[in-house]
């Protein structure tokens, strides 16, 4: 069945120059990047647990999904021992 309305563009005019998500002003990026680490690691122990119920595809779909979550957390672990942010 064919939707009589489409869906509006991704990108249009009215949310140019709009911020999803941003920080509060005075927040140090060494803080941010502790934070969404510890988002990362939330989701991932989350994810894990509920993997433990799932068997066959499902589990492996969601052991993916841990997986990159895990990528990501180590991406921003990494950025927070860089020198310049241990300022």
């Amino acid at each position: 069945m064919k939707k009589i309305v489409p869906d509006p563009p991704l990108h249009t005019r009215a949310h140019k120059g709009t911020v999803l998500f941003s920080t509060n002003p005075g927040i140090s990026l060494q803080t941010a990047l502790t934070h969404a680490s510890l988002l990362l690691k939330g989701a991932e122990l989350t994810a894990d647990d509920i993997r433990s119920h799932l068997n066959g595809y499902d589990a492996e779909q969601l052991w993916s999904v841990i997986h990159g979550v895990e990528m990501a957390r180590s991406l921003v672990e990494s950025l927070l021992v860089e020198p310049r942010l241990a300022e």
